[in-house]
């Protein structure tokens, strides 16, 4: 049965099953996050219902912060599906399917399948990399975009093509319609360092390089000229000199971190096969110091039988497989340096040296099962019991996180029903364990096995329930819930007042007015048409006196990013 998947196609299938268990169930059951998903979706709801699918405006104001590629995408599904969780998150899933699709192609050509096909599942076990496919932004589809553009590259470079391959600027195009400049930047920092440690600089200069040129502007350019022209440029000075060159020279909305910050968000981003890290970067600085290794060659398939490891044919070139660990090396190392300069931060920038680091690790567990490379038995095991670890914090975090244990911090308020999330620590428990045995018997290939299995179950329990875990303290969609169910048809007002999450004017489908002053809070309480307010418990008990018109819609709701009790107050 296993030997049907070894082929291309079986490789596709197993993958696709894999992305469909790790990203979409329960991908449209938890309420949009704030305050990205909220801006976001509402944004793209806005281009939808307007049918002005070139200038971005959310709560009906001018919205600069990203470009148009995911609303259009958004707005697309709602077209199909209708507005929902579901169809504002889906673009972001869609895009995590085609990066693991991508990488596992990659992985082919720089190493061979079964890198390949390791590679791809450890990129889709990732969690962060999970947890941007369950979020409506434009992180997966830029890490997708990019790992294109990187992927065409490669192939260009291998075929001993010059210049940029149309297909690459095509991608890179895309991937500045997702979320800006990085899109062409990063990529093209990539293989530029790639090709000056190479000493290859000259393979740039071709009429090919004009053409891509071209292939680039002819995708991205026309939408930021309308943009910029219906604007008349104050969308383009907004994005640009604000929420490109203002993030990477100011912390913005309190986002700033110290430069080695992204050192753990790799660390955590990549659990739980983050414990292979060392060993992967001790083997790809050694390919990288020798530069010429003798290396398995065989273009074939992820044989999950101990025969692979000990008959695995061999071949060799002048440099084996040490330009595709460089071309990975510059890959992290200019992201990875880049988003560690700027000053603002926020853990899923580095999202697209992910695919990187996965092929890394896939390179050393494939050489690893097949004998190529043979580190201590002690360290393998301590990788194995660093997995068990995280497991056992996983858990001790959540029971904690749920009160049922201590936590010596009286700010830090319990979320009761967290303590049953900690059984998704029992995955890495089990699968280090029988790790463990597999490796005091010998059998590389099944502790591979074992551990990626492991993995994966972590991460879709993550992806699955970890959304829904905090429902209960995510208010906008209850509060919004309590308004009357014909108030879009009516000629009524909704505002909050010392509260504001922007999924409310998702859930409310209308402008939701911001309220500055107690006074302007009253002023709405006693106008004329039918309001609705938004407030926290804290604020009412100060209104409540002085609006006796005003009463009580909805009971309080607790909101885990204000950290208060709202309620819905109305006039009527």
């Amino acid at each position: 049965m296993l030997r049907r998947l070894h082929c291309r196609a079986g490789h596709y299938a197993l993958l696709l099953v894999a992305w469909a268990a790790l990203c979409l169930p329960n991908l449209g059951d938890p309420s949009l996050w704030d305050i990205d998903e909220g801006n976001n979706s509402e944004a793209a709801r806005e281009m939808w219902r307007s049918g002005n699918w070139i200038v971005p405006t959310c709560n009906y104001r001018l919205r600069t912060d990203k470009p148009a590629l995911l609303y259009w995408l958004q707005a697309a599904g709602y077209s199909l599906f209708g507005p929902g969780e579901f169809t504002a998150r889906l673009p972001s899933a869609l895009a995590a399917l085609a990066a693991i699709l991508a990488v596992y192609e990659l992985g082919r050509r720089l190493f061979n399948a079964a890198t390949g096909l390791l590679a791809g599942l450890l990129l889709g076990g990732a969690v962060l990399f999970c947890v941007a496919a369950h979020f409506a932004n434009p992180d997966s589809l830029l890490n997708a975009c990019s790992l294109y553009a990187l992927l065409f590259f490669w192939c260009d470079y291998a075929a001993g093509r010059d210049g940029w391959s149309p297909w690459s600027a095509a991608a890179a195009g895309l991937a500045v319609l997702a979320k800006g400049p990085v899109g062409l930047l990063l990529p093209a920092a990539a293989a530029f360092l790639f090709l000056l440690w190479r000493g290859e600089l000259r393979r740039l200069w071709s009429r090919r390089l004009l053409n891509g040129l071209l292939v680039f502007l002819a995708v991205a350019a026309p939408w930021y000229g309308w943009v910029a022209a219906d604007t008349k440029g104050q969308w383009t000075a907004g994005f640009f000199l604000n929420h490109n060159l203002g993030r990477f020279t100011a912390a913005m909305e309190n986002h700033g971190a110290p430069f080695y910050y992204y050192v753990g968000v790799l660390i955590a981003g990549c659990a739980p096969w983050c414990v292979f890290f060392a060993l992967t970067a001790w083997y790809a600085a050694k390919t990288v110091a020798r530069g010429a290794w003798r290396v398995a060659r065989e273009d074939g398939h992820l044989d999950l039988s101990s025969r692979a490891t000990r008959h695995a044919p061999r071949a060799t070139n002048h440099e084996g497989d040490r330009p595709a660990v460089q071309f990975l090396i510059c890959w992290i190392a200019v992201y990875f340096v880049f988003f560690s300069l700027s000053t603002t931060k926020l853990p899923n920038y580095i999202l697209p040296l992910y695919p990187a680091a996965a092929l890394l690790t896939a390179r050393f567990l494939d050489r690893w099962r097949r004998g190529e490379v043979r580190p201590p038995a002690w360290l393998v095991a301590s990788n194995l019991a660093c997995m068990a670890l995280i497991g056992v914090g996983v858990a001790v975090g959540l029971l904690a996180a749920g009160g049922v244990l201590p936590v010596p911090a009286p700010r830090l308020r319990p979320l009761p029903g967290l303590e049953w999330y900690a059984l998704l620590g029992a995955p890495l428990l089990a699968g280090a364990v029988a790790a463990g045995l597999l490796l005091r018997v010998g059998n590389r290939t099944g502790v591979v096995v074992a551990s990626l299995a492991a993995a994966l179950l972590f991460t879709a329990g993550v992806g699955a329930w970890g959304g829904g875990a905090l429902e209960a303290w995510k208010a906008p969609r209850a509060l919004a819930a309590a308004l009357p169910p014909d108030q879009t048809r009516r000629e009524v007002r909704v505002a909050a007042y010392a509260y504001f999450q922007p999924s409310l004017i998702f859930y409310c489908q209308r402008k939701v007015s911001r309220l500055e002053t107690e006074r302007q809070a009253l002023e709405f309480l006693r106008g004329p048409l039918p309001s609705y307010l938004f407030v926290p418990v804290e604020q009412w008990r100060d209104l409540k006196a002085k609006a006796p018109e005003a009463h009580e819609l909805s009971g309080p709701r607790y909101d885990l990013f204000d950290r208060c009790d709202v309620v819905v107050v109305t006039n009527q």
